[in-house]
């Protein structure tokens, strides 16, 4: 020990102080300085001692743990101490009685009478204490014979007034129900002033590490000592000296494993069985884990861990047990063979797997650890599981290199057959290397993996191989591999002429066609959010929608929360990108599911989607502080932290200032064109045209931008073809927009949202010279941004109409019942729209052509069917409204109502996913089916189970009138109120305006 400095010591220091001052002034007493070995008791009362040795005299004595120690051996060398310091002289002025020159050797050999001697050696202290103040120092306690705590009590008990302190040290540790002494111990304890010393916190062994050595390593390993030790100073000193020669500090010296091998050998046999049992679960460990792991009642096994608590060696806490350092745990651990350890590693890891409700008690990474040291004795299958579910956890709390050691840990221990999961770990593997910067090695995963796709025979695998691959790079080898696993999936070769981005969603919906026949949740879900993926720009926001909610619905299944949380994040976005002023409450929804989940990862994510949220409504210092908080929660992960530069980037041109990117990382992680995107913006923004269309130039040139970024590519197109009047970029790109006025332009995941379509639509329409369609746009604009408290927007619109200067007057207002001029007529591919006085150009839409059709016939219904299929007849109407029959067996059915099921699903899809022309060909697949089923069962009709023409076309018919009058509201408010209120859908569709019709022009 460091014996000058009492180092994180204040408290009990003052405690002994105040005894001591006291002692000097008034009377004494008895005080314990109580701790384990090498706490640093006797450093303690010997520096209290020498700060007071002219106020008192101090007498040292000291136990010795030897069968040859003699009876009263400390107050052999109180008295011995006394006499040596008062003098021969001084001495004999006290009077000695005889039984005092006995015990000291000088009588004539009889023993003395017990109560004779102590009253004696009493009477003597009495008289030097009147001479001056005494301070006597009985060390270790627990090594003390009988005799000798007997003559202390005694002697404390009749010197309390007198000015005497009795300062005793012992490890109250070693004093178990089983200690010789314990009876004699308690009574000096229940009259006595107890100090007890703990283990020293950080701040303390760092100062205790640069006492003994000169200097303190860093936090993380200050930290790392203090759990292993402890805090015990004698043990701090000990790995100090470790670090200081450059060794490891998880390293022990002879004295330490002497130190811990004495404390060990003390315990009871039971208890210590008990301690090596749970030194296998860790520093912490729970009893109910041990119960089920060890086939132990759980009482037997908390009454031995509460025994165990008074050898100070653990501690109980409120649903678990701690081992006080990770020193003695390592020795207790270190008794068993590599075999026996192996198999209780395994039989923990078993416990979890029979009640699952006490995984709650763990870690992930906790039940990884037993599951790797497990080795052969546990299943390699059960092993997987818990080592990928690790590296999942770990990647959630942004320890890339964490997840990056567990998925080589689930690898290993992949047994020959299970090729599946190997493949699939390895991909995973290959992008934890990728995010970690190691390029080269990250390939030789990626290719390795697809070899092994390849190898299997399993088309579905090498299909998500091919997905998950990266996609901006080798994209000749990609497509190549891409055709492949196409081919493997349909059984036929893809179109040649297909580019890359129309081959990968012609892959991604074989692939999710394929899953939903298997009916694996996890190949579903994969397929969704491959599909998710290829699917961002103006007029995917509603699919999108509709995928995230499909996944939200298997996460109820699976209990995935990871997943649910991904759905719920890009529900909002799909819900915002749309117009839909709910996706606020989606917002707090996965604010809520965040908070709840305890994962660093999603709490930064919740922090970065109302930072978002709040760029868009012009909370810029909420939104800096956001971003902030998400960044501090990132630590070290590179591509967490780009994108919390991105969002400072999005923040600072938000609030019109002109931010450059940083090139160099950016263009790795993102892409050329994201770097040039932004740089092309903020060009634009201070003016430098040249520069722009520079931006542009290597925009062009390089990969076409991935789909997430395409809105942000819109505006920058939008922005420099109405700097430069270009008329037919102008004309391109409101051909492109103008279908989806009404959404809002969002980007990069939904990280980076450039508000109203309608605005963009304004600035096209003022720079080709149309102030009075700009002015609609704009208006347009305002009350999408108002809806969405988006005032940065709505004063950008509100800027750019005022700047139109717009003279014409307005047409008169009139009575929307009653007055003339109402005008619902379609004009080559746009429609024409009027009502109260004001006049819209929509393009061609069924929905507007079904509502065109409602508008001729008032108060007439008219079936969905008819809508659907206009050209169909009377033929088709009869058919989707025929009931049941009897005449097919259930087994008939049932293969029927399957497949035509499937065929539904494939539809949908389909035409979720734009694709049109597989959608044709799937209904005339279907339209066959129903054409043989027809035949077989005659006019008798078929059960709607099986997915007829009615069922389907009540969704499709309603759900596109109810987006056309989304589209209309966006522009037109009080003609989408009108309709909202007087159309109404189903199975049946009818116009019943309330009050007269308007007199429509159609």
């Amino acid at each position: 020990m460091t014996d000058s400095l009492l180092i994180g010591r204040d408290h009990p220091a003052a405690a002994l102080r105040s005894a001591v001052e006291r002692t000097v002034s008034s009377h004494g007493g008895l005080a314990l300085v109580t701790g384990e070995a090498g706490i640093g008791k006797s450093t303690l009362v010997t520096d209290v001692a020498a700060r007071h040795r002219g106020a008192l005299t101090v007498a040292f004595a000291t136990s010795w743990e030897s069968e040859a120690v003699p009876d009263h051996w400390l107050w052999i060398q109180v008295l011995r101490s006394l006499r040596a310091q008062l003098g021969d002289e001084t001495w004999q002025d006290l009077h000695p009685a005889p039984p005092v020159d006995a015990l000291l050797g000088q009588g004539d050999g009889s023993a003395p009478a017990q109560f004779e001697l102590y009253d004696a050696v009493t009477q003597l202290l009495i008289s030097a204490s009147q001479r001056g103040s005494l301070l006597i120092v009985l060390d270790d306690l627990h090594f003390a014979d009988p005799g000798s705590l007997e003559l202390l009590k005694f002697a404390s008990q009749h010197t309390w007034f007198e000015r005497i302190l009795f300062v005793g040290t012992y490890r109250d540790s070693e004093i178990d129900p089983g200690h010789r002494l314990r009876a004699r111990m308690l009574p000096l304890v229940a009259k006595a002033t107890v100090i007890s010393l703990e283990g020293l916190d950080e701040a303390g062994v760092a100062a205790l590490m640069r006492a003994t050595v000169g200097d303190a390593p860093d936090a993380a390993t200050v930290a790392e000592i203090t759990r292993r030790t402890g805090g015990n100073p004698f043990f701090v000193e000990q790995t100090a000296q470790l670090w200081a020669s450059g060794q490891r500090v998880d390293a022990t010296t002879a004295g330490m494993r002497d130190a811990l091998q004495r404390r060990i050998d003390q315990l009871p046999a039971p208890i210590a069985r008990m301690l090596t049992l749970a030194s296998v679960g860790g520093r912490e460990f729970h009893a109910g884990v041990m119960s089920q792991a060890s086939g132990l009642e759980l009482h037997r096994i908390e009454s031995a861990l509460d025994a165990a608590c008074q050898t100070r060696l653990v501690r109980r806490e409120a649903d678990r047990y701690v081992f006080v350092h990770d020193l003695v745990r390592e020795t207790l651990y270190n008794t068993m063979s590599s075999e026996e350890a192996a198999h209780h590693h395994g039989c923990v890891v078993r416990a979890l797997v029979a009640d699952e409700s006490l995984q709650k008690l763990m870690l992930a990474t906790e039940i990884a650890h037993h599951a790797w040291l497990a080795g052969d004795d546990l299943d390699p299958e059960i092993a997987v599981e818990f080592l990928t579910c690790a590296a999942t956890e770990s990647r959630g709390c942004h320890s890339a290199a964490g997840a990056e050691k567990y998925y080589r840990r689930a690898l290993e221990r992949c047994t020959p057959d299970m090729v599946r999961r190997r493949v699939l770990l390895r991909l995973e593997l290959a992008g934890t290397v990728k995010w970690l910067q190691r390029e080269e090695e990250s390939w030789r995963l990626y290719d390795q993996a697809v070899l092994e796709a390849r190898d299997s025979g399993d088309p579905m695998l090498l299909a998500r191989a091919a997905i998950e691959v990266p996609q901006t790079e080798r994209l000749d080898a990609l497509c190549r591999l891409k055709a492949e696993a196409y081919e493997a999936l349909a059984g036929e070769r893809p179109d040649p002429g297909l580019d890359h981005d129309e081959l990968t969603r012609q892959l991604n919906y074989q692939f999710l066609m394929a899953a939903r026949k298997t009916g694996d949740d996890e190949d579903v879900a994969f397929g969704l959010w491959a599909t998710h993926s290829v699917n961002w720009g103006p007029g995917t926001a509603a699919g999108r929608q509709v995928i995230v909610e499909e996944i939200d619905e298997i996460t109820r299944r699976s209990g995935d929360l990871d997943m649910r949380l991904f759905a719920a994040s890009l529900r909002w976005v799909a819900m915002l990108e749309q117009g839909d002023p709910a996706y606020r409450a989606q917002v707090d929804l996965f604010c809520a599911l965040a908070e709840n989940s305890d994962s660093e990862r999603w709490r930064s994510g919740a922090d970065i989607d109302l930072a978002v949220i709040d760029i868009v409504q012009g909370r810029w210092d909420a939104a800096a502080a956001r971003i902030d908080a998400a960044f501090a929660l990132t630590g070290d992960d590179l591509m967490n932290g780009h994108m919390m530069r991105h969002l400072r980037w999005e923040l600072a041109f938000a609030r019109g200032e002109t931010p450059e990117p940083i090139m160099d990382s950016w263009r790795t992680f993102f892409g050329v064109w994201h770097t040039d995107l932004l740089s092309g913006l903020s060009a634009l923004r201070r003016g430098d045209l040249d520069e722009a269309r520079r931006a542009m130039s290597r925009v062009e040139a390089a990969a076409d931008p991935h789909d997430a970024w395409i809105s942000l590519l819109l505006r920058f197109e939008v922005e420099l073809a109405a700097a430069e009047g270009d008329t037919e970029a102008i004309a391109a790109l409101r051909e492109r927009l103008e279908p989806h006025e009404g959404e809002w332009l969002v980007a990069l995941w939904g990280t980076s949202i450039h508000g109203p379509i309608s605005h963009w639509l304004g600035v096209l329409a003022a720079a080709s010279g149309e102030p009075a369609r700009a002015s609609n746009h704009f208006a347009a604009a305002i009350e999408q941004a108002e809806r969405f408290d988006a005032a940065p927007w709505a004063e950008a619109a509100r800027t750019a109409l005022a700047a139109l200067a717009v003279t014409a007057e307005p047409e008169p207002k009139r009575d929307n019942t009653t007055a003339p001029g109402a005008r619902f007529r379609r004009d080559g591919s746009t429609w024409l729209l009027r009502y109260d006085g004001a006049m819209i150009h929509l393009p061609h839409t069924k929905g507007l052509a079904d509502l065109h059709r409602l508008l001729q016939q008032p108060g007439i219904e008219v079936s969905a069917v008819d809508l659907l299929d206009p050209e169909g007849g009377e033929a088709v109407t009869a058919d989707a409204r025929l009931g049941g029959d009897d005449l097919l067996d259930a087994e008939a059915r049932a293969r029927y109502r399957d497949h035509l099921e499937t065929l539904d699903e494939q539809i949908d899809t389909a035409a979720a996913l734009g694709d049109d022309a597989r959608a044709t060909r799937l209904d005339a697949e279907r339209q066959a089916l129903i054409e043989q089923l027809k035949a077989a069962t005659g006019l008798g009709g078929r059960s709607r189970r099986l997915g007829d023409n009615a069922e389907r076309a009540r969704k499709s018919v309603t759900n596109r009138i109810r987006n056309t009058l989304k589209k209309i509201e966006a522009v037109h408010p009080a003609l989408a109120a009108h309709l909202h209120t007087a159309v109404a859908t189903g199975s049946a569709c009818v116009y019943r305006p309330q009050g007269e019709a308007p007199r429509w022009e159609l």
